[in-house]
C-alpha cells in the first residue's frame, strides 16, 4: 500500500457501532470502497456495503471474504475490531466462559487473517490492522479474560508481521484507551461474579470506575484517525497508541516502577483496597 488510499478495499470487522462504525465511515470518506461486517445484517449505508459475519465460525468468516472477493477482486486492508468484553474475578471466570472470550477477541481475528491472506499474499500486498488495547499491555483487574485475549492478539501480531513481511503485507496493532462506545454497555458478567462473596463488592466497585472512565472517554473517531494513518503510513509503525495523558502516564509508570509499586498505582486507579 502506498500514502494514498483512495480506491483501496477495505473490511471492517464490528463494524456495525463504536470504533468499527466510525473507521468504516472515516476511510469511505476518504475514498476507500468499505465492506463492513456484523454478526447480523444490518443495512448498508450509501458508502459502506455491510456483510454478514461471525467470528467464531469459520464458515461465515470465508462466506463473507469471498462474497468481498467475487464484488471488488480484491482486499487492500484489514481492520479486525470485531470484540467485547466480560467482567469479573479470575475465580469467577470459568473455562468456558474464558474459550468465549478468546474464540471472539483472539481467535476470531485469526480467523479474518487466514481468510484474507491468500488473496493479499497473490496481490503481493496488503495490510492488516489489528485493534487491540492498552488492557493488552496493563492487566485489567475484573477484567483479566478481556485483557488477555487482547495481549494475545498484541503478541501473535508481532510474529505475524515479520512472517508477512516478504509478501509486501504489513501488520499494525492499534491500542485503545478508554473509548465512549457501546463496549460498556455490552460488558457481560460471568455467571458467579456478581453474587460472589468473596470477589462482588470489590468487582463491582472496580468496574463501575472503569465504566464511568470509558463513558467519558475520547470519541471512537480518535482511533478511526489513527487506523486511517495506520492505512496511509508508507512504512507504518508496529504500534499506535490512542490513549488519554492519565493513561499515557500510566505506561510511562508501568516502564519506570517496581512492578509491586505499578500494582498499587493500577489499585489506586481502579479504588481496590489491598486487604
Amino acid at each position: 500500500m502506498t500514502g494514498k488510499i483512495s480506491g483501496h478495499v477495505v473490511l471492517v470487522t464490528g463494524a456495525s457501532s463504536g470504533i468499527g462504525y466510525a473507521t468504516a465511515k472515516r476511510l469511505a470518506a476518504k475514498g476507500c470502497r468499505v465492506f463492513g461486517t456484523a454478526r447480523k445484517t444490518t443495512q448498508s449505508e450509501a458508502a459502506i456495503t455491510m456483510l454478514p459475519m461471525d467470528v467464531r465460525e469459520m464458515q461465515s468468516v470465508a462466506a463473507c471474504v469471498g462474497a468481498v472477493m467475487r464484488d471488488a477482486g480484491r482486499i487492500d486492508a484489514l481492520v479486525n475490531n470485531a470484540g467485547y468484553g466480560i467482567a469479573g474475578s479470575v475465580e469467577d471466570t470459568s473455562v468456558d466462559d474464558m474459550v468465549r472470550q478468546l474464540d471472539t477477541n483472539f481467535l476470531g481475528a485469526i480467523r479474518v487473517v487466514q481468510a484474507v491472506l491468500p488473496h493479499m499474499r497473490a496481490q503481493r500486498s496488503g495490510r492488516i490492522v489489528q485493534v487491540s488495547s492498552l488492557a493488552a499491555r496493563i492487566g485489567i483487574p475484573f477484567q483479566g479474560a478481556y485483557s488477555a485475549s487482547k495481549a494475545a492478539l498484541s503478541t501473535l501480531s508481532e510474529s505475524l508481521s515479520i512472517e508477512l513481511a516478504p509478501f509486501g503485507i504489513a501488520v499494525v496493532v492499534v491500542e485503545p484507551g478508554d473509548t465512549k462506545t457501546s463496549f460498556t454497555a455490552m460488558r457481560e458478567w460471568t455467571e458467579n461474579s456478581r453474587s460472589s462473596d468473596v470477589y462482588g463488592a470489590r468487582a463491582r466497585h472496580a468496574v463501575g470506575v472503569m465504566e464511568k472512565s470509558e463513558r467519558m472517554g475520547t470519541p471512537p473517531d480518535r482511533v478511526a484517525r489513527l487506523i486511517e494513518r495506520a492505512l496511509a503510513a508508507e512504512k507504518p509503525k508496529l504500534r499506535y497508541v490512542s490513549a488519554s495523558l492519565p493513561e499515557r502516564a500510566a505506561l510511562f509508570l508501568q516502564r519506570n516502577l517496581p512492578d509491586r509499586a505499578f500494582e498499587a498505582v493500577i489499585r489506586s486507579v481502579y479504588e481496590i483496597p489491598k486487604r
